[in-house]
């Protein structure tokens, strides 16, 4: 799924698109039609803070799911991607819907993901799927290029309405000249390091703005289950070894839970 060239890419630079994967037409009907079944059935979280839709009822939302979400998360052409630049050996951590709906003033602050995640040593790659064409006019996620190469920066507490995040690196902080857009044509993806800088602005288009990230971690990290000012609990979040065998005795698989099997259903 990834050419040397892109995993190069990816590490040095923090994020790639790969030019050798989009899901086709069915899938992506797919999983927009498990998108409005989602988001009817949990009008009352907001559409961009939905986490672990691939479950049914799983922590920390009890956000009611949908198979084609599941079925995505274990899809080998998503594991080989996350292989490529994490190694064989993989743990799912949780995933995320993001959805803008048209003229929104929701925002993702500049960020790096490493500080809301107990994750040791920090370690991750998100893959985010577009379910939608993403385009800056309807907030495409913006990166700045090898920041993950540096040390973390501080992020603040912030209380606004219209930030998916409770925390935030201060825009002083961040050489926002050097931010590039990533822009997707639907059913495209791109990954994303645990530690780049990272952000969007609202949606301030006509169009929706509907993207799926899912996050793997080496299995060489463990999960410490413990995060001060995490806007989610992580005690009983579900983790799961999806590919590989677990290499850090420090992950405790067990507390995590997952809410319906989707083969009771």
């Amino acid at each position: 799924m990834l050419t040397t060239e892109e995993i190069e890419t990816y590490h040095r630079e923090g994020w790639v698109i790969p030019q050798g994967f989009r899901l086709d037409d069915g899938e992506l009907a797919d999983l927009r039609a498990g998108l409005d079944r989602v988001m009817a059935d949990n009008s009352e979280i907001q559409p961009d803070r939905i986490m672990n839709p691939h479950l049914d009822g799983g922590a920390p939302y009890g956000v009611r799911g949908h198979k084609a979400f599941h079925d995505l998360v274990h899809d080998p052409r998503i594991l080989d991607m996350a292989q490529a630049v994490m190694g064989p050996d993989l743990v799912l951590l949780f995933s995320h819907l993001f959805c803008k709906p048209a003229d929104s003033r929701r925002i993702v602050p500049w960020h790096q993901d490493g500080p809301f995640w107990p994750v040791e040593p920090l370690a991750s790659v998100s893959i985010w799927i577009a379910i939608d064409d993403v385009d800056t006019a309807n907030g495409a996620m913006r990166v700045i290029p090898g920041s993950h190469r540096r040390d973390y920066k501080a992020h603040s507490l912030i209380d606004d309405p219209n930030s998916t995040l409770n925390r935030e690196i201060e825009t002083a902080e961040v050489d926002e000249d050097r931010a590039v857009g990533i822009e997707l044509r639907a059913g495209q993806v791109s990954l994303h390091d645990i530690g780049i800088i990272h952000g969007s602005a609202a949606n301030t288009s006509g169009r929706r703005r509907a993207g799926w990230a899912i996050r793997y971690m080496p299995a060489t990290s463990r999960v410490t289950r413990v995060m001060p000012n995490a806007a989610a609990n992580w005690e009983d979040l579900p983790i799961e070894l999806v590919r590989g065998v677990n290499r850090n005795d420090g992950t405790d698989f067990a507390p995590g839970n997952f809410g319906r099997p989707w083969s009771s259903l």
